[in-house]
């Protein structure tokens, strides 16, 4: 066992399908980044058979972005449980010692784990907002799993073939880890604000959006969205627009391009992928749609890529 797991879990334990110790050769991979001060751990690998592990994970904020493989992981004596399959972003937030355990299905696994413990966060000013997360959710682990934007799947596809080394791969590495830092912290204050009893409307209108987020090629409707929110169309409608300011079609449709956008930018993808990534069947009126709302063709995102 590696001193850099030693700041972040105890008593951490691997078992194969039969209850027998693994011998640890994934935390081999692991690096410490002075700034902003996490463990960083790329894993590109080949698991032999299915796998469990157990360990009382330390106080701290705990992501990882999955681009294969499969699995769950949880705590033991709680009901906090969250499940990953390809191109998700999910963690942890833990506020105190807490026995937790995974499983993992033998097969490939391409994920990028970033770890934070507790006195990093106070050092990096955030322990306020962190303390806050467990006050509005009253528990003592926030967990959370969201499909991956192309952007962090792109930071996550480097950090596992790095284009740079040296001093300035390292540099480049402290800006991605803080990168992922931002926008966990960002999903795990919204689904600690879900977690309150305050707003039951609210709490089924983010669920609705959250849909749209998880799968933006799906052709959602207003009627279907106002059927899982629980209400009628027109409520719906009301409602989504007063809470986000923009109407639900509307925010559909500038997510689906701004998605898009990032894929052509960081995932080197054609104007047609880009499209049906987004669920635009025909590329044509994709190309209008985003002429219309970044003021310029695709193709002009394409080849700046290029070049």
């Amino acid at each position: 066992m590696t001193n850099l797991f030693n700041l972040i879990v105890d008593d951490y334990r691997i078992l194969d399908s039969e209850n027998r110790p693994v011998e640890d050769t994934f935390s081999q991979s692991m690096i410490w980044l002075d700034n902003p001060g996490c463990v960083l751990q790329p894993g590109n690998f080949q698991l032999p058979g299915d796998l469990r592990t157990h360990g009382i994970m330390k106080p701290g904020l705990y992501m990882t972005i999955v681009l294969e493989g499969t699995g769950e992981s949880c705590t033991n004596d709680g009901p906090e449980r969250v499940r990953y399959s390809e191109n998700q972003l999910l963690g942890m937030a833990i506020r105190e010692p807490t026995p937790c355990s995974g499983e993992a299905p033998r097969g490939p696994i391409r994920a990028v784990g970033i770890a934070f413990p507790r006195t990093s966060i106070t050092a990096l000013g955030l322990e306020q907002e962190f303390v806050d997360l467990f006050r509005t959710a009253e528990r003592p682990v926030l967990v959370f799993s969201v499909q991956a934007p192309p952007r962090i799947q792109a930071i996550a596809a480097e950090i596992l073939s790095p284009t740079l080394d040296g001093p300035a791969g390292k540099l480049l590495m402290s800006a991605q880890a803080t990168e992922v830092l931002a926008r966990g912290m960002h999903a795990l204050r919204r689904n600690a604000e879900l977690g309150t009893p305050v707003d039951n409307k609210r709490a089924r209108l983010q669920v609705a959006k959250d849909m749209m987020d998880a799968d933006l090629r799906y052709p959602w409707s207003i009627a279907e969205l106002a059927h899982r929110a629980g209400t009628s169309r027109r409520s719906f409608n009301l409602r989504f627009r007063a809470a986000y300011g923009v109407s639900a079609i509307d925010y559909l449709r500038t997510r689906r391009l701004e998605i898009a956008r990032e894929a052509l930018v960081y995932q080197n993808m054609t104007v047609t992928e880009a499209a049906d990534l987004v669920g635009y069947t025909n590329p044509a009126n994709f190309a209008t749609a985003f002429r219309k709302h970044f003021g310029s063709v695709p193709s002009l995102y394409r080849s700046q890529t290029l070049s």
